[in-house]
């Protein structure tokens, strides 16, 4: 896994990475530029029943970083 705070042991969150076929997630998320044939930088977490609590979408020029989803996990109301 390339992530490497995702790689630690105490990480309780699954990961989704869009490949193949490609874009088919990204699309369904409407975070695919048809046009330009590649995704925009979108994060979404998304709860135990399948609903989007949370997304974020940048420019394609901007790298958003860790601090991002980061900040929106710590966020989350504690269970």
């Amino acid at each position: 896994m390339p992530c490497g705070i995702c790689a630690q042991p105490a990480s309780a969150f699954s990961l989704l990475s869009d490949f193949e076929p490609k874009g088919a997630v990204a699309q369904m998320y409407r975070a695919y530029r048809e046009a330009d044939g590649f995704c925009d930088r979108a994060l979404f977490v998304i709860d135990q029943q399948g609903m989007i609590t949370w997304s974020y979408c940048s420019p394609v020029s901007i790298n958003p970083g860790a601090e991002v989803i980061l900040a929106a996990l710590e966020a989350l109301p504690s269970k």
